[in-house]
């Protein structure tokens, strides 16, 4: 009986908010258009390049000259070899779990080219997924390669000939790997849009009538939270059509595995917005405090534009505690390299986790209010 009634009342804030929003344009407007408005014009503005370079090797010559080449790559630190590799099977498995930038083959016969004064040739694979990134490894390879012959210092030697095949983006656009990593921005304003209601009805004083109904504190919460999610899914379905048809982005992984963990990603930041709106009184702060602490964190700390800095434990464990840094890499991870929740776990799990605690700690603290 008890557990009917809660229902009841759940389906009953779940139809008013659906009826506010249908009837205020602002909020209809953020809940669904504003994720596709907003990527279009991000999508166009945002552009950079990165400075690292993770490889990979497989070593096929073995030979001093290669060792050589090899320190030569490496010497600096800004290109680490960080695995090697036997078939292109496993080429893939790294890029799809984000260990490896690139792989370099060294063929057969490398070390006797170079002894008999002819072309060397070494095949370079990249990672196109992130097109920044992919553009630095193929300019830190050809200007460490470049060096490499002119340090040898014998005439007659050419340069070498880097071959190199670009995986996932072979045209390295732009925008192919910052439209995907967009989402997790454009996603926050349907996100925000829960605590803006909260905040909202306490302006307008209904707040008040709703404390005084029988209505418990997680039984609003969830209303509202199913209402806002099912259409944040609706705003990512629009917005992902824009990727798709308009910026002719590429899909190659499972839409139904995109969507489930895109819901992880938003009860993650609804989670947050409604712990915000549990303190804050007015729309206004609550748009300010979301922005400094999602939205903008988001474009400088997640991976995004730059790589996440790890050789800072304060900004790695920044990066780490948003949860755009973990679905932009689910983001970029199924659309451009069709990778499955096997190569997606950790960042899965990671949103789960948020999304667990921020909905706890907003339910938890709703409810005294109540009382």
């Amino acid at each position: 009986m008890k557990l009917r009634n809660s229902l009841r009342r759940t389906a009953a804030i779940i139809i008013k908010e659906y009826k506010h929003i249908w009837l205020d344009p602002g909020f209809l407007f953020l809940t669904i258009l504003s994720p596709a408005v907003l990527l279009t014009l991000l999508a166009y503005i945002f552009s950079f390049d990165v400075d690292r370079a993770h490889l990979a090797l497989n070593d096929q010559d073995q030979s001093p000259q290669s060792l050589e080449y090899i320190h030569a790559l490496t010497a600096d630190g800004d290109v680490r070899l960080v695995a090697t590799f036997q078939n292109y099977d496993e080429v893939v498995e790294l890029f799809q779990m984000g260990r490896a930038d690139a792989a370099l083959v060294i063929p057969p016969g490398f070390g006797r080219h170079l002894s008999a004064h002819e072309q060397a040739s070494v095949n370079l694979i990249v990672d196109g997924s992130d097109a920044g990134t992919a553009f630095q490894v193929i300019n830190s390879i050809e200007q460490r390669t470049q060096a490499y012959v002119a340090d040898l210092g014998e005439p007659g030697i050419l340069p070498f000939d880097v071959r190199i095949r670009v995986w996932f983006n072979a045209n390295l656009r732009s925008q192919f790997s910052m439209v995907p990593g967009l989402m997790a921005l454009v996603l926050i304003l349907p996100a925000m849009a829960v605590a803006l209601g909260i905040a909202r009805e306490k302006e307008s004083g209904t707040f008040e009538t709703l404390v005084t109904t029988p209505v418990l504190g997680h039984e609003l919460l969830m209303g509202k939270l199913v209402v806002y999610l099912s259409l944040g899914v609706i705003g990512t379905l629009l917005a992902l059509a824009v990727a798709v048809y308009w910026f002719r982005v590429p899909f190659r992984g499972k839409l139904g595995l995109y969507m489930l963990l895109t819901a992880d990603y938003m009860l993650a930041v609804m989670g947050f917005c409604l712990f915000i709106a549990n303190y804050v009184p007015s729309q206004r702060t609550v748009t300010s405090i979301v922005l400094l602490t999602l939205f903008i964190p988001s474009f400088f700390l997640s991976g995004l534009i730059l790589p996440i800095d790890k050789s800072s434990f304060l900004s790695e464990a920044l990066a780490f505690s948003l949860p755009s840094t973990h679905y932009i890499v689910i983001s970029r991870g199924v659309a451009l390299k069709g990778v499955t929740l096997v190569e997606l776990w950790p960042e899965a799990l990671a949103l789960a986790g948020m999304a667990f605690i921020a909905l706890a700690a907003s339910i938890l603290s709703f409810s005294k209010k109540l009382r």
